[in-house]
């Protein structure tokens, strides 16, 4: 019996914990909807400006300087990328700005990159740095949630969880280390999804622009 990959990643277990994440942030959860309602429309309108007047987002100098100094903007870029997990915000904004660095495909590569060493740092960083502390009373109900679904189906879970973009990567990382989930299998995980994430992102932008 074939299993697809959707079939693998969008199971009940998966979506059941997503939908306890949200669950338990109450109030907040009003506040991502929001956000991601003004992000949404943030992008519409700026597609809609660029076609409009296209010179007055001319980025020919943003690429001219970078392709000058590509090795200094790239260990920038791979730093911001490696060391953005430990604030569990979003990376998303990042993978989108790397379109405007790079062509689409290098972009993809570097991201893809990023997400790996921001996993490492995370999985094996934030225990010793203390930020479990602070994690484990941020989120304790949704903590709770992701370790029992952990526990029953481990790398559907973490890939499924990378998929959504309004939910932390870092957080589904940061819990399979204190269940010592080996990290080979997280990466994958995260590959998968944040990789088809990123993927539509990147390649989507860049067909717009």
């Amino acid at each position: 019996m074939h299993i697809f990959p959707y079939e693998l990643i969008f199971n009940k277990k998966t979506l059941e914990v997503i939908y306890c994440y949200f669950y338990a942030m109450e109030n907040k959860i009003k506040v991502r909807r929001l956000t991601l309602f003004i992000w949404i429309a943030f992008l519409v309108v700026i597609l809609i400006l660029y076609y409009a007047n296209r010179d007055f987002f001319d980025i020919s100098f943003l690429k001219e300087y970078v392709s000058d100094h590509k090795v200094l903007v790239l260990i920038l870029y791979l730093i911001i990328l490696t060391f953005i997990g430990l604030t569990f915000i979003p990376s998303t904004p990042f993978a989108i700005a790397g379109v405007l660095l790079f062509p689409p495909l290098e972009a993809y590569i570097i991201n893809l990159i990023g997400i790996l060493t921001s996993s490492i740092v995370v999985y094996y960083f934030t225990q010793y740095l203390r930020l479990d502390v602070w994690l484990e009373s941020k989120y304790p109900l949704q903590i709770e949630k992701i370790k029992k679904a952990l526990r029953k189906k481990e790398l559907p879970i973490i890939a499924g969880w990378s998929l959504f973009p309004v939910v932390p990567t870092d957080l589904i990382i940061y819990v399979s280390s204190t269940l010592n989930i080996p990290f080979w299998k997280c990466a994958i995980g995260i590959i998968i999804g944040e990789g088809t994430l990123n993927a539509f992102y990147i390649f989507s932008i860049d067909f717009f622009i």
